[in-house]
């Protein structure tokens, strides 16, 4: 029997078919006529059988003691994390316990444990590891798009005829994203690298500008002076659909050719080339990733970008925009359903009418609106203000900077529950353990890079007693006094709520997903979902 599935590993969102007998997978391929992998599959999502097979799987619920695990069972571990939290949130306040989702759980999962955070618990200490990659951008492009995700699709990508992009490795991290990418150069389009290393990407390039770390912001100010001084701006586009442009134009003044290439390494002669190339372009993209988001000013680098394409009017047509490549299969998605501690589901802002709106929707009172901690500030605030952490799907030791500071602090909870498939270093330090399920062992729906919300099929059961996330996080709202609240049967159940909850998902359904997904906004003006955004207006009015 085969189940259509989409890979758990990047953020490209390839389909797969996992072929099942007698209980258990024995083959994942690539899944053909799928709108965005086209029948390909990369060596990552050819390595997964090894994965949901792997015999290291956590398989039941243990807790320590006397430094050792021991296995209990699912009644017992979970009237102990629902005592332990209750007492914490009782004695210390309900800011005292922070929670980690996570990026390679599906939407419905980071819909209920934030559900969870703010309702049961009391508090917006809700993250998950955007927070160590794409979080710049999600600030950035809301601030000055209205919208935080990648404007175009991989395949209209491949109609550009300039794409820059910065510090991004699409050859390594979304191989099959990549070949999308690279069909530009069919028509003579030109791929523009910006790295501080001669990444993978970078060999396979047109024009590679290898950049000193930290001066892409500097860079991008020069491309633009370069642009206006040419006159290429698009002043029709500027004065139809933006604002602040002569502000923008003034802070340029102190810009020139010259110190931009000393500030970052690159030639004059190139950076005016690859200027006007982007400029005359009659569609050109921006990509980004890690190496502009995870820097100290990532924010400001991501409003610099984004200022490059409204200069030059590429937003709205295929082969245009600015398209951060996701990491992670699901950062979209965690972020989407307001499993970050400043926005509620739907990136509602913390404000009274956010908090009506779901106190109505929940049935609730008092939920939080003030800002809760990251992750990097949860972790730094043990033990004096986080003395508890419930921990989904991730692995801050390994993920946040300075492993040995973070494991000392994690050492220092009173209690600490982790929820995963496998014993990582940070479920070694837990107090219970908590075993979950695979992506292939459950129903749910994933958000890519170019916001495909796409439906995953439960093949198989879990080993042995490992539950689905969302069950576990229902059964533990149950015991701590929440399951009228948490009344949920299956995930579908979970995605109808979620569909009130976020405006862009709000004419999504698992049946209109089938096997090729929508993209969001799928709302009552777009209700067969939106390949590109920005087409006519922005998100702001």
């Amino acid at each position: 029997m085969k189940f259509l599935s989409v890979c758990p590993y990047c953020g490209v969102g390839c389909g797969i078919e996992i072929e099942v007998e007698s209980g258990r997978i024995v083959k994942i391929t690539p899944q053909k006529g799928h709108p965005v992998s086209k029948g390909k599959l990369c060596i990552k999502g050819a390595s997964l059988l090894g994965v949901v097979n792997s015999p290291e799987r956590l398989k039941y619920p243990m807790i320590k003691r006397n430094g050792k695990f021991e296995r209990i069972s699912w009644d017992k571990a979970l009237e102990t994390v629902a005592k332990e939290l209750l007492r914490i949130r009782d004695t210390y306040g309900k800011n005292s316990i922070a929670i980690f989702s996570s990026t390679k759980c599906t939407n419905e999962e980071n819909y209920l444990i934030q559900k969870f955070a703010r309702v049961v618990i009391g508090t917006n200490n809700i993250d998950n590891s955007t927070r160590l990659c794409h979080a710049s951008t999600l600030t950035g492009l809301y601030e000055i798009l209205g919208k935080s995700a990648m404007t175009n699709s991989y395949e209209d990508l491949a109609k550009a005829d300039c794409i820059l992009a910065f510090g991004v490795n699409p050859a390594v991290t979304q191989p099959i994203g990549f070949e999308r990418i690279l069909e530009l150069k069919r028509h003579g389009g030109k791929l523009v690298v910006i790295d501080v290393r001669r990444s993978e990407t970078a060999e396979r390039t047109d024009i590679f500008l290898q950049i000193k770390p930290n001066t892409d912001i500097v860079l991008a100010a020069g491309l633009l002076k370069v642009i206006l001084e040419e006159k290429l701006e698009k002043r029709d586009f500027i004065n139809e659909r933006t604002a602040g442009f002569d502000e923008l134009v003034k802070s340029l003044g102190k810009f020139d050719l010259k110190t931009v290439s000393e500030i970052t390494g690159i030639k004059e002669e190139a950076i005016r080339e690859v200027a006007l190339l982007y400029a005359k372009a009659e569609r050109a993209a921006i990509l980004l990733g890690m190496g502009i988001t995870q820097q100290s000013n990532g924010v400001e680098n991501i409003l610099a970008l984004t200022d490059l394409a409204l200069a030059t009017g590429n937003f709205g047509r295929p082969g245009t925009g600015i398209n951060p490549l996701r990491g992670c299969n699901n950062v979209q998605g965690a972020c989407d359903t307001g499993a970050l501690p400043n926005v509620y589901p739907g990136y509602s802002s913390l404000v009274q009418e956010t908090i009506e709106k779901f106190e109505k929707l929940w049935k609730v009172k008092g939920l939080p609106m003030s800002k809760g901690l990251t992750e990097v500030e949860a972790i730094e605030a043990i033990p004096e203000r986080i003395v508890g952490m419930y921990i989904i799907g991730e692995n801050p030791i390994l993920c946040l900077p300075d492993s040995n500071r973070v494991e000392k602090n994690l050492k220092n909870l009173q209690f600490l529950v982790v929820q995963d498939i496998f014993m990582t270093e940070t479920a070694k330090l837990a107090s219970i353990v908590l075993p979950a399920a695979d992506f292939a062992e459950k129903t749910g729906t994933f958000t890519s890079s170019e916001r495909r919300v796409q439906l995953i099929n439960k093949a198989v059961d879990p080993p042995e007693e490992a539950k689905e996330d969302w069950v576990i996080i229902k059964l533990l709202a149950e015991k701590m006094g929440f399951k009228e609240h948490f009344s949920f049967s299956s995930s579908e159940e979970i995605f109808k709520e979620m569909r009130k909850a976020i405006p862009q998902y709000s004419r999504i359904t698992y049946k209109k997903l089938g096997n090729k997904g929508t993209q969001w906004p799928c709302d009552k003006n777009n209700p067969k979902g939106t390949q590109i955004l920005y087409e006519k207006d922005f998100g702001y009015p």
